[in-house]
């Protein structure tokens, strides 16, 4: 017999905007006085148009413009739906809120609103795309490139099917920074010239972007060991920076060009650009910015062998770190007030902070005290050589003969430990073994040594009416049967 095929037939799941199409529909139906097969004919049946106004199925296009001309409204007035444009408004504002933190200070925050937002339903295509790009500039912010890559590589993906080149040229220049964050400076210095060469073709050009990616220019060459190189880009971003007036920007510059000045050996030229950093960054309140120029001015104060200079740049930024965070910073400050104690010779300072502390770790609650004694560990004491139970509360260990045997007095000066057994009080050993005890069943059960099955004489249960318990019947029956071949 061939095999019948059925299709099953799959329902769309119910959702708000779904019943909110079919609330509508129905509402307008019964102002238009219709019927359900009014409305739908003579296309659609009376079912149909139930399990739209059901929320059950997703009615198509041509199906609901002609519902719409019978009720004499536009399409477009079944699917507005006020819930999702306020929504839609709602992720707006955060997302606006979500690019003022991507900051030193404030990445772990954007980022986590990021992942949250993308958790959420009814995203547009464009949203996404935001999103991702926002998550992947707070991972680089963070320095964690090799994560932020995957989120760069959807925004990248999603700006290409858009369109849109502003997101496209957004997500190549976040690609670069994580790329050189991940270890490859010389890859990503060549994905920056191929970008700030499209971005000065642009009419008008891009100045905030242009600014960015000759400041990330100018960090990539000074990984590459080139301050000379480092300090042309910084130079050409400074000229750039007059125009846009962004201290946040005007801060790296500042920091390039004084870590470019140091690797070249003029210090004097180093320290009058950290402090310019220094000023830039406390006009623009940005404390995390604050404590790293802190830091920087000590070591090179430390370099100069200024000693009380360096000590207090560096209690001044591990004062801010503590406040304002993060943590890893902190870790490098102390690290870096032990080199200074070092430069200046002082040993037990520079040793007390970069030792770690001893941490002992802590008995747990749950478990038993352990048996104090005063004998040494190799004592055969009872109290010394006893072990705890592994839980407080379960029953105390089975003893045994050999167990319940004393220590000998000779080898043990506890003066918990039993006397010895002497044969004048105990009497001699009895050759019975000893009682062993069966813990499994639904009791305990006891047994000695038993003799030969042969010698122990069947035990008779009565039962009722004097019979036993197999019943008196066969018993009688089997005595007759013995009686009639003459056996007793």
């Amino acid at each position: 017999m061939p095999q019948v095929r059925t299709r099953r037939r799959r329902p769309v799941p119910v959702t708000p905007a779904l019943r909110q199409l079919g609330d509508k529909l129905r509402q307008a139906r019964t102002e238009a006085g219709l019927s359900q097969a009014q409305l739908g004919a003579p296309y659609f049946t009376r079912a149909h148009v139930s399990a739209i106004e059901l929320g059950k199925i997703r009615p198509a296009m041509r199906s609901l413009e002609h519902m719409a001309r019978k009720l004499g409204k536009p399409a477009s007035y079944f699917l507005d739906d006020p819930g999702a444009a306020r929504a839609q408004g709602e992720r707006r504002l955060e997302m606006a809120a979500m690019a003022g933190l991507l900051t030193l200070s404030g990445a772990a925050e954007a980022r986590r609103r990021a992942q949250k937002l993308l958790d959420e339903e009814g995203l547009t295509v464009r949203e996404r795309c935001q999103l991702h790009l926002y998550a992947g500039s707070a991972l680089n912010l963070l320095q964690r490139g090799a994560d932020a890559l995957r989120d760069l590589a959807i925004a990248q993906r999603l700006a290409a099917q858009l369109g849109d080149a502003a997101l496209e040229r957004g997500s190549d220049y976040q690609v670069a920074v994580a790329t050189r964050i991940a270890g490859n400076a010389r890859e990503a210095r060549a994905m920056l010239e191929a970008l700030l060469r499209n971005v000065e073709q642009l009419r008008p050009p891009d100045q905030l972007l242009r600014l960015r990616i000759l400041i990330t220019l100018g960090a990539c060459a000074q990984d590459l060991g080139d301050p000379s190189a480092a300090t042309t880009y910084y130079a050409r971003a400074l000229e750039w920076s007059k125009d846009i007036g962004d201290l946040t920007r005007l801060v790296a510059i500042y920091q390039g060009l004084g870590n470019a000045h140091r690797a070249l050996g003029d210090h004097d030229a180093a320290a009058g650009y950290y402090q310019r950093a220094l000023g830039a960054a406390e006009l623009a309140s940005d404390l995390v910015a604050v404590h790293v120029m802190h830091n920087a001015l000590a070591v090179l104060a430390a370099d100069d062998g200024r000693i009380a200079a360096a000590y207090e740049h560096v209690a001044r930024a591990i004062e801010i770190a503590r406040v304002s965070g993060p943590s890893a910073f902190l870790a490098h400050y102390l690290a870096t007030r032990a080199e200074v104690a070092l430069k200046a010779k002082d040993w037990q300072l520079a040793r007390r902070k970069l030792s770690r502390p001893r941490t002992s770790v802590a008995p747990s609650p749950l478990a038993p005290p352990r048996p104090r004694c005063s004998c040494s560990p190799s004592s055969t004491c009872a109290t010394a050589t006893r072990r705890a139970p592994r839980n407080v509360s379960a029953r105390p260990p089975r003893r045994t003969a050999r167990s319940a045997r004393p220590p000998s007095s000779a080898t043990s000066s506890c003066a918990r430990a039993a006397p010895r057994r002497s044969a004048a009080t105990s009497g001699p050993r009895s050759a019975t073994p000893p009682r062993r005890t069966r813990r499994r069943g639904r009791s305990a059960r006891t047994w000695r040594r038993s003799p030969p099955s042969s010698l122990v004489p069947p035990v008779v249960h009565p039962g009722r009416h004097g019979r036993d318990e197999h019943g008196g019947a066969k018993e009688r029956a089997r005595r007759a049967i013995g009686e009639s071949r003459g056996r007793p």
